[in-house]
């Protein structure tokens, strides 16, 4: 980190006609990461020359991307990347302030009331009765059916407002059964997100491995966790005019689930023109997929 004077000195020529000094100035500041926000974002709040402003606007967003993208590469090339880890990380795209302690201190809280009514004698459907009752009931979560706001798919808001459209909802549902040992995962259905509970717990998703023969019930998150059948998925494909697929009956591996929720704001930011947003989420996606 570099002394303030040399900071703030930098900070000034933000505002310099000279393209070429303004980059190199650009990447003098950039390279010093997240650790020089604070003081870029007290400049900005302070700054009137609109030039000045934009361009401390831009760099301040690309040392956050770029943090971002470090600790996505380092989630997606861990030996088992897992689904809380992946989900933060997206909110945090939105909130960069956002603490990983805040999440796991919420999750945890949400997970103690739960396993404390359940029994793991009971039967699958029993437990999964309990689960609902806790979480829908007493914790007052419920689902979105059409949503167009990107809080509704970022773990941190579904815990703060208590709601969440179906893939946001799902995430937290899937990551606290999981937490408490309950074989759930989710299933990416076209043009929707549900759950399945199946027979044990599942390590493998590689497309090789037949996951949909684990399958026992499925689960609609955002009705309450309400338990359907395969047939039930079969209707539903059949009223929407989509040819059956295995993905859209079987569990699906973290990557999977972490990719549909970056294609659905992909899409949600594409119908709103939000282009630069939607170009972030691919550059996230396009990584994934690389190590999918």
């Amino acid at each position: 980190m570099p002394h303030m004077p040399e900071i703030q000195a930098l900070i000034r020529l933000l505002d310099d006609d000279d393209k070429e000094v303004f980059a190199q100035v650009h990447e003098r500041l950039k390279s010093y990461g997240p650790s020089i926000i604070p003081e870029l974002e007290k400049a900005w709040a302070e700054e009137s020359d609109i030039l000045t402003h934009t361009r401390l606007e831009e760099l301040i967003r690309e040392i956050l991307l770029d943090d971002l993208f470090k600790h996505w590469e380092n989630w997606l090339t861990s030996d088992q990347p897992d689904l809380l880890t992946g989900a933060y990380l997206v909110a945090r795209y939105h909130y960069p302030e956002l603490q990983w302690d805040d999440i796991t201190k919420k999750i945890n809280k949400i997970k103690q009331s739960i396993w404390l009514e359940l029994n793991y004698n009971q039967t699958p459907l029993e437990q999964i009765h309990i689960f609902n009752q806790i979480f829908y009931d007493y914790h007052n979560f419920r689902g979105i059916q059409v949503s167009a706001d990107y809080q509704d798919y970022c773990i941190n808001n579904v815990l703060e407002l208590r709601k969440g459209n179906a893939i946001g909802l799902g995430v937290l549902y899937q990551v606290l059964a999981n937490e408490l040992n309950l074989p759930v995962y989710g299933v990416t259905l076209a043009r929707h997100f549900i759950l399945s509970f199946c027979k044990r717990n599942i390590f493998d998703f590689s497309p090789m491995r037949n996951t949909e023969s684990e399958v026992m019930f499925y689960i609609n998150p955002i009705n309450r966790g309400s338990i359907f059948s395969r047939n039930e998925i079969n209707d539903y494909l059949q009223k929407a005019g989509v040819e059956p697929r295995r993905a859209y009956f079987a569990p699906a591996g973290v990557k999977s689930i972490v990719a549909e929720l970056l294609s659905n704001l992909m899409e949600m930011y594409e119908q709103q023109h939000r282009y630069d947003r939607m170009n972030d989420m691919h550059k996230l996606l396009v990584k994934l997929q690389q190590t999918a």
